[in-house]
């Protein structure tokens, strides 16, 4: 635990946070369960400390520049992706916190493209889906992100709302809504992530994962896309008590026309790939 706590330090020493960071922080903890995770704990005996950190800095760009915002991995600035733009969105009509952000669930991410006026990448993998939840925030001028879960299921089976009941480990899984049986190919729902900047006062946005994650590589998706991919990582002696067919959890992240899109989920590199290369 001390290395994760000066790893984490050290990340923290040199970031530059809004204002009230600490108070969002625990504002969205507290309140949408839907939100990234400021900590992920990897199944079975490993524990693995994530710190996912949205970074608002300094410079503000115009509308119609490109940004070229970074991404870390433990303090390591890994390859550019395509720039983020200024992207028009609708004003959506939903719950304003104490912060002045905007949050709205919907059924369905056309539900939500409708609301803000966009069109974003859709797969088939992700067709006729009933167990997808849709999550949307606005923070601040013009940062909005949409927290698409249980985006796709794949071959997971058996699959029903969890109700904090005990679940074999080694066979199943389960996130906040539901549990399941994994399958031969996905060990969990792949979850989606997509953020937009729609204001041109908006700053710099730059993210950081911290802890128990690894770069693996960076390749070019079938659409011309430059995609990132990073996995958890366990100690080895964690990873000795591991099932043989535990599975680490994958992201891939890249930027398609002005907006970031961020996979994750316990699936192979390979799988991940397929999803990304489909997504059009």
């Amino acid at each position: 635990m001390s290395r994760i706590k000066d790893c984490i330090d050290n990340g923290l020493s040199d970031m530059k946070l809004v204002p009230d960071f600490l108070e969002r922080a625990d504002y969205y903890q507290r309140t949408n369960k839907s939100s990234y995770h400021m900590t992920h704990r990897v199944r079975y005996s490993a524990v693995a400390a994530i710190l996912s950190v949205v970074l608002f800095g300094t410079v503000a760009f115009a509308a119609g520049s490109l940004l070229y915002s970074k991404i870390k991995v433990n303090q390591k600035t890994i390859p550019d992706l395509e720039a983020l733009e200024v992207v028009a969105v609708k004003e959506v009509d939903g719950d304003v916190t104490e912060y002045g952000d905007v949050k709205k669930e919907y059924t369905s991410v056309w539900e939500a493209e409708t609301d803000l006026g966009i069109q974003l990448l859709d797969t088939d993998f992700a067709a006729d889906n009933e167990y997808t939840k849709v999550f949307y925030s606005k923070i601040g001028d013009g940062y909005h992100v949409l927290d698409v879960q249980e985006c796709i299921m794949g071959d997971l089976s058996n699959i029903r709302e969890w109700k904090e009941s005990a679940i074999d480990n080694t066979m199943e899984g389960n996130d906040e809504w539901y549990a399941w049986t994994q399958g031969n190919i996905y060990k969990s729902p792949i979850d989606l992530k997509v953020e937009i900047i729609s204001d041109p006062a908006q700053q710099e946005l730059d993210t950081e994962y911290m802890g128990y994650f690894k770069y693996v590589e960076t390749f070019v998706s079938e659409q011309g896309y430059t995609v990132n991919v990073l996995q958890d990582t366990v100690e080895d002696d964690d990873l000795e008590a591991m099932s043989e067919i535990y599975v680490p959890q994958t992201q891939m992240v890249f930027v398609a026309n002005g907006i970031r899109y961020t996979l994750k989920g316990r699936v192979s590199s390979d799988t991940m790939k397929e999803v990304v290369n489909s997504m059009k």
